[in-house]
Formats: C-alpha cells, sequence, structure tokens
C-alpha cells in the first residue's frame, strides 16, 4: 500500500514562490539578515527559522522569523538558539504567521496579531497636493531618518539599523516634504518577486491629510508590476485599506524586552 505524503507548502525544499505568504516570509528574512551585515551584526539560519542581529537599540530590527510551522520541540529550540543567539540585554522579537502558544515562559512578551496585509499590482495614486515625495539618497538620509524617530516616538532609543547608511543600497526609502520640511517616509525591500513595505510614518502634526498612503504608495511603485505586502499597525490599518490592500490573515509578534 502506497501512502501519499501531502504537502503543506511549507518544507524546506518547497520553492519560495509557492505562495505569497512564503514569499513575505523569506522576503523579510533575507532583508534583515542583509541588513545585519551591512551593519557589522550577525545572522543565523536554522531549521525552520532565521535570527538576525543588526545591533540596533530598536528592537523590531532584531528579529527572529518563523519560516515554517514549528513541530513539536521545535519552538523550545528555536528560543533556546535565540537565547544564545541575541546578548541578553538585546530588545528583539519574534515574527510568526502561524499559530503559537503563550511564550511568557521563555521571558517573551506578547506583541499582538498584527495583521498581514497585500496590494495586487495596478494603478497608485498621485500624492496629495502639499506633499513632495523625493527618494533617498536625493532626498537627505538624515531627513529619513529624523522623521522615522519622531514619528515612531525613537528619541530615547537610538538610531533604527533602518538609518544606517551602510544599508542604504539595499532599500528603497523615501520621505515625504510639506514645504521643505520632512514630514513622512516608507521603505521597502524588493525581493523573491513582492515589495516588502515597512518604515512608514508621519508626524503626529501632519497625520489625517493623507501623507501616510502617499509615501507607501511611493515605495510600492519600487516595482509597480509586483504585489506589496506589509504589516500593518492598529493606526495604519485604515490607511493601507484606502490604498487598496486587502487582510490577508493576523500573524503572530513577542519580544524580548530591553533589560
Amino acid at each position: 500500500m502506497t501512502t501519499e505524503t501531502l504537502t503543506t507548502g511549507w518544507e524546506p525544499d518547497s520553492p519560495v514562490g509557492d505562495s505569497l505568504a512564503r514569499r513575505f516570509v523569506h522576503a523579510y528574512a533575507d532583508r534583515t539578515t542583509a541588513m545585519a551585515a551591512r551593519s557589522g551584526g550577525r545572522a543565523r539560519r536554522v531549521a525552520g527559522a532565521v535570527l538576525a542581529d543588526p545591533g540596533s537599540p530598536f528592537g523590531y530590527d532584531n528579529a527572529v522569523v518563523l519560516t515554517a510551522p514549528p513541530g513539536p520541540g521545535d519552538l523550545r529550540r528555536m528560543l533556546d538558539d535565540a537565547a544564545g543567539f541575541f546578548p541578553p540585554h538585546r530588545w528583539w522579537v519574534l515574527l510568526s504567521l502561524f499559530a503559537l502558544p503563550d511564550l511568557g515562559g521563555y521571558g517573551l512578551v506578547r506583541v499582538g496579531h498584527p495583521p498581514l496585509m497585500f496590494r495586487p499590482p495596478g494603478p497608485l495614486p498621485p500624492p496629495p497636493p502639499g506633499l513632495r515625495i523625493r527618494t533617498v539618497p536625493d532626498a537627505d538620509p538624515a531627513d529619513f531618518e529624523r522623521v522615522l524617530v519622531a514619528g515612531y516616538g525613537l528619541a530615547e532609543v537610538g538610531r533604527p539599523a533602518v538609518a544606517d547608511p551602510r544599508s542604504a543600497d539595499l532599500l528603497h526609502l523615501v520621505v515625504g516634504y510639506a514645504g521643505d520640511e520632512p514630514v513622512a517616509t516608507a521603505g521597502a525591500g524588493v525581493h523573491h518577486g513582492v515589495v516588502e513595505v515597512d518604515w512608514v510614518s508621519v508626524l503626529p502634526e501632519h497625520r489625517g491629510r493623507g501623507f501616510g498612503g502617499a509615501v507607501t504608495a511611493a515605495v510600492c511603485a519600487a516595482a509597480p508590476g509586483l504585489p506589496s505586502l506589509l504589516i500593518s499597525s492598529d493606526d495604519g490599518h485604515p490607511v493601507y485599506r484606502r490604498l487598496g490592500f486587502w487582510d490577508l490573515f493576523r500573524t503572530t509578534m513577542w519580544e524580548h524586552p530591553p533589560s
């Protein structure tokens, strides 16, 4: 009797392009490892996960990305790997597209279940009146860093890894200007046939004017013939919906807080 083995699309030899979810998770993992390498940090690939530590003071730059559903015992092994990989004081996050049990016993804190969103290729709206969008390095990289730090409330944390000039050519970064004032940012990496969008920020006093959607559209245009994917915050969710993003499913995120 022959027993048929049904594939899940998450086997190690499955093509990265098997699904949008698989493309996204590998794009995210590859982008974080490339940034770690450029910034003098470290990265490690283990069965079912990628660990990347660019040494950023901003924890969302330092990541464990699950690249397959964890089986029995896998999660404990991965978290033991992470505990030995990151310095004990490091702030880092774990991103999973798969349901996970409570990880509080490992010293992690639940961030939540932010949605993974998808936008098919298609026409993008022009920026609203009063906003001029420039791409780094035509835009001053210091403007990108300044707005991102203020928009995310990172003034007490320090420079995030995306603002490290050594990573600039890995990414498509834009700055939105109201007059001469930098007020909005967004960025994207293009890997595995998708545009992976991140770092969308708008200064608080300029929110509600369509600037967040405009800079998001600008980085989607980095590869207009490809689909775009992002993990949405609560504040950003209606912005992305108006831009034509669809909710796919909710991810799971935990963090190891800084000590």
